[in-house]
Formats: structure tokens, sequence, C-alpha cells
């Protein structure tokens, strides 16, 4: 009995970070001049103009396994509002919020 109370906390930690880790591995993220489409895995794609779009942000990691937890992203809008985002790569952009950033800035200035 002692085994199965120490043993499936360990168990549930465990399944919750695979999943965890599938869920970022399989969504995606495309920045094009038309706006910023994103799926968060298992959600639909969603799709932003990039009139709208202000910036990316890192997320902040709270709770307990804020270590644990695999780095995202936010995408700030320009009425405020903040829409997580899995994916911190773009085929076009690279990897990590600056890239991304970069990619934004580069295809409102038309180059």
């Amino acid at each position: 009995m002692v085994l199965v109370l120490v043993a499936l906390p360990i168990l549930l930690l465990g399944a919750a970070a695979v999943l965890a880790f599938f869920s970022v591995r399989r969504s995606t993220l495309h920045i094009t001049a038309a706006g910023v489409e994103y799926r968060n895995f298992p959600q639909p794609p969603r799709s932003v103009p990039l009139a709208q779009v202000v910036r990316f942000e890192d997320a902040a990691a709270v709770g307990n396994f804020s270590s644990l937890r695999p780095a995202t992203a936010v995408l700030v809008l320009t009425d405020g509002s903040r829409l997580p985002v899995r994916s911190l790569s773009d085929p076009e952009a690279g990897a990590g919020v600056d890239a991304l950033n970069a990619r934004v800035r580069a295809l409102r200035s038309g180059s």
C-alpha cells in the first residue's frame, strides 16, 4: 500500500510531463505578411492579422514545478489581449522570442 502511495504521484507527474512535451512538439507557428497562424496542439489552428500583433513575450513560469515547464510564449495584441503560443519556432524566423519579434518587424517594414 505504501508503494502505491509513493509511486502513484510520481507516475502522474511523469505522465503529465510526457503529455506536455508532446503537446509543445506538435504545436506549430507560422508568421507571414498576412498574419500569425498558430496551433496549440490539440486545438485547431488560429490566425491573427499582422496589424493586430504587437510582439511576442516569454511566458512567465509560475508554480511549484515551474522549472519543469516547457518554454512557451505569449502573443500580445493591440487590444491588450495575450494569447498563449506553445511553439517558439517558425520555419522562416528561427527559434526564440527575439527571432519571432524580428520576423514580425521585418514583415511590417516590408523587407
